[in-house]
Order: structure tokens, then C-alpha cells, then sequence
């Protein structure tokens, strides 16, 4: 069974890290460039949020008594297998998965484009992911 109060902190801290980021102006991709305060502000919010989604993925299977993904990537395979997330968004959070990868572990430079966009425009995959979560459990 899936710890809900575990659960719903978890997606209260998702929507604290989307919040400070949110809350921040746009100033365009080459202010932005430009702005070392902002994208640490942003790539340290979007990475916890991420993680988090994460975390409540491998929570939900283990709960569950599902088989343990072995990537970062399965959990949200295994999340659709099991009708909690729909294809088109594990598709959306295997990429955001592989997103915070890259900047954690800086397997490549980081692409301050790519950075910008996720901020302004695939931030809203988390809270797809946060509200297919609490529909499927009835949080």
C-alpha cells in the first residue's frame, strides 16, 4: 500500500521547487545566459523536482510490490505498465530523468538552451506527473 502523507510531501516539495522557479521573470534565453544567480536558481529547483518524481516513482513501485526498475528510465515504464502514468508523459519523465542526469553527473556541457526551455516550457510534465499520481491513488 502506498504511504500517502510520504507521498503528498513529497509532491508538496515538487510544487515548492516549481514555485521558486516560477516565480522567477523570464529575461529571455541571453539574459539568461548571462545570469549565473538564475540558472543556479532554476537547475538546482529542477533537479530536486525532478528527483523527487523520481523518488515517488521507485516509493510507489516498492509499495506496491512491483518489480524494481533497474534504471531511472524503468521506473516510469513500470509506472505505465502499471496505468499510473500514460505513455506520452513516461516518454516526457524518462527525458527529464535523462535532463538531470546530464547536469548532475555533467556528462556534457551543460546546453543553458535546453535549461531555459525545460524552465519555461516542460516544467509542466512535473505536475502532470504529481496529478496522475494523486488521480491514480486518490490522494
Amino acid at each position: 500500500m502506498v504511504d500517502k502523507p510520504l507521498v503528498l510531501r513529497k509532491i508538496d516539495k515538487i510544487e515548492t521547487y516549481l514555485g521558486l522557479i516560477r516565480q522567477k521573470k523570464d529575461p529571455g534565453l541571453d539574459a539568461f545566459r548571462k545570469d549565473r544567480d538564475l540558472q543556479s536558481i532554476v537547475l538546482f529547483n529542477l533537479i530536486q523536482a525532478i528527483q523527487s518524481c523520481i523518488n515517488i516513482g521507485t516509493h510507489v513501485i516498492s509499495d506496491a510490490g512491483w518489480d524494481m526498475p533497474g534504471t531511472q528510465a524503468d521506473i516510469f515504464e513500470v509506472l505505465t505498465k502499471k496505468k499510473v502514468i500514460g505513455p506520452q508523459l513516461s516518454k516526457k519523465m524518462i527525458q527529464m530523468a535523462g535532463f538531470r542526469n546530464r547536469i548532475v553527473h555533467e556528462y556534457e556541457r551543460i546546453d543553458l538552451k535546453i535549461v531555459h526551455r525545460v524552465w519555461q516550457k516542460n516544467s509542466k510534465d512535473l505536475d502532470a506527473f504529481c496529478s496522475a499520481v494523486v488521480r491514480k491513488f486518490k490522494l
